[in-house]
């Protein structure tokens, strides 16, 4: 995404990534001869578009035009703790004292890193714009296991489509211009990762393991991104690693160990 936003408006892009993923996924779907009942699944479906697409990917694009991958990242990643809340409130999952420690810690390790952007060191907005797309991705996970949908591809497919459109729609009325868009190999090789690789194929195994295991539990195993992304910012991307981020991802991390723990 970091690379991708140096060729392209980010709602733009955002769009384009999510109507890309759609088409392959509905293009996997009409292999496999696979179904949905819309009569049915259609209010998950229009939850499912306006969260997990439509702020989700919206304004974790607009985040990581604003703030260092790694820190767009650790702070997009408060959403297993806000999974864990709704899914004990909603879904009638166990906050065990346990888990509840292991998102408190956690919460002190994304707090140590955002303290860093309210003390000016990155823009405040991208902060702003990072957490609420992480509640979005929340609100979204416990609609997705609350219906339990049969058909993974046209679940997945049908809302990133939709949700793609509004969001290229949304950059169209806020200015962007198709003419903005640098169309060349760097810019192609990121869209093509980021559509297929970094939304299609990530959300199928996202969705098949929210059908089968408790939503507090797969949320919190994703703190294992911001980990991956820290680092490839920092190698690839010339970021800093102070000693702020590498704490709170650290702290995150234990609170991924505690969340999982077996008695």
């Amino acid at each position: 995404m970091k690379i991708g936003l140096q060729y392209a408006p980010p709602l733009l892009f955002a769009g384009l990534r999510a109507v890309i993923g759609a088409l392959f996924l509905a293009t996997l779907a009409i292999a496999n001869r696979d179904t949905i009942d819309l009569h049915l699944t259609w209010p998950a479906l229009t939850v499912s578009t306006l969260f997990n697409v439509g702020l989700f990917f919206g304004l974790s694009t607009i985040s990581v035009l604003y703030l260092p991958a790694g820190l767009a990242s650790v702070l997009l990643y408060i959403q297993p703790i806000m999974v864990g809340l709704l899914a004990h409130w909603l879904l009638g999952e166990q906050l065990t004292s346990k888990k509840l420690a292991g998102l408190i810690i956690g919460f002190i390790g994304v707090t140590l890193i955002s303290y860093r952007g309210i003390a000016g060191d990155v823009s405040v907005y991208g902060v702003v714009m990072a957490l609420l797309s992480a509640l979005a991705w929340a609100i979204g996970t416990v609609a997705l296991k609350r219906a339990n949908p049969q058909s993974v591809y046209w679940f997945i497919a049908l809302p990133f489509l939709v949700g793609g459109l509004m969001i290229m729609g949304s950059g169209y009325l806020f200015g962007e211009r198709w003419s903005d868009i640098v169309w060349d190999l760097a810019f192609l090789a990121s869209l093509t990762w980021g559509s297929i690789i970094g939304l299609a194929c990530s959300w199928l195994i996202w969705l098949g393991l929210i059908k089968t295991i408790d939503a507090t539990r797969v949320s919190a195993n994703t703190f294992l991104v911001p980990l991956v992304s820290v680092g490839v910012g920092y190698f690839f991307l010339g970021e800093s690693l102070s000693w702020a981020l590498a704490t709170g991802g650290a702290l995150v991390i234990y609170g991924v160990y505690l969340v999982n723990a077996q008695p």
